[in-house]
């Protein structure tokens, strides 16, 4: 079974965890899953099965959607509900200054990710070290945020809720941290509730449950299906009997990526074809 299923994470289980339980849903020995999801996090992860997971790293997973609630009146040392609170603050953010501060979040922007985070500092995730005790100097990164809505408000709760579309890399809780901080200063916050909701071509609402995984084969997912069509090609049984001994082959075709799927005339996944010069692409991972 080699493909890929979208799941519906619940909070709980880490990624890999989940990515695991899915394969053994499946009956299928090898797995791996795109995109990291805390696991306090909720909603898509998309699985990779058997021999697709040579292809997650050519899956299109931008932009990225998320749902979330900021929690106000406490800061804490992961950003998020589950660790240990650092700061305290009776101040409440008014919805009209976390309006006005959400303007500034929008295009790209400088984020610092939080220490509790898999940004690897000398090899080793910073979140590794955070548990240490450890403090780490992570450097500010770029990301974009495509759009930024809040959703709802609740002064009484201390809380807001809101919907974010941005670029891989971008760190949600952070963001909520920092659009606290710009409404008023002296507020604290951290993240309540983070939901994946959207990942490139792959969407929440054709995800399989967790608690209905029995059924997770009628979510399969094709390589072909998942793979975007400016990378994949269709290859003849004289290139694919090549490609088998690790020999260059010429594709004709104009516009090519300089990666490129191919799959036999069958639609069986053949390789991952690496371009080399002009038209000439060697084969980089193989499958036959």
């Amino acid at each position: 079974m080699d493909g890929f299923i979208c799941v519906d994470k619940p909070v709980g289980p880490s990624s890999f965890s989940a990515a695991r339980t899915v394969c053994k849903a499946l009956g299928v020995s090898k797995g791996g899953h795109a995109g990291t999801l805390d696991p306090m996090a909720s909603g898509l992860l998309v699985v990779a099965l058997g021999r697709c997971t040579r292809l997650l790293e050519y899956l299109p997973l931008e932009p990225k959607e998320y749902e979330f609630t900021a929690a106000f009146g406490a800061a804490t040392d992961t950003f998020d509900a589950e660790g240990r609170v650092t700061a305290r603050s009776g101040v409440i953010p008014t919805k009209r200054q976390l309006t006005d501060a959400m303007k500034f979040f929008l295009g790209e922007i400088e984020q610092t990710p939080p220490q509790y985070s898999a940004v690897k500092i000398g090899g080793v995730p910073a979140y590794k070290m955070a548990r240490g005790g450890v403090s780490v100097d992570i450097k500010p990164r770029t990301v974009s945020i495509y759009s930024l809505e809040m959703r709802g408000y609740d002064a009484d709760e201390k809380r807001a809720d809101f919907a974010v579309s941005c670029s891989g890399g971008t760190y949600v809780r952070s963001l909520a941290v920092d659009i606290t901080k710009a409404a008023n200063a002296v507020a604290e916050g951290h993240v309540s509730r983070l939901r994946r909701t959207r990942a490139g071509r792959f969407d929440l609402s054709n995800a399989v449950k967790f608690e209905e995984l029995s059924d997770a084969g009628n979510y399969f997912i094709n390589a072909s299906a998942a793979i975007d069509q400016d990378r994949m090609v269709t290859i003849n049984d004289e290139q694919k009997a090549n490609i088998s001994k690790g020999r260059e082959i010429v594709i004709n075709r104009d516009g090519l990526n300089d990666i490129l799927i191919a799959f036999d005339e069958r639609g069986t996944l053949a390789a991952v074809l690496k371009k080399n010069n002009g038209n000439r692409y060697h084969p980089n991972k193989v499958f036959v």
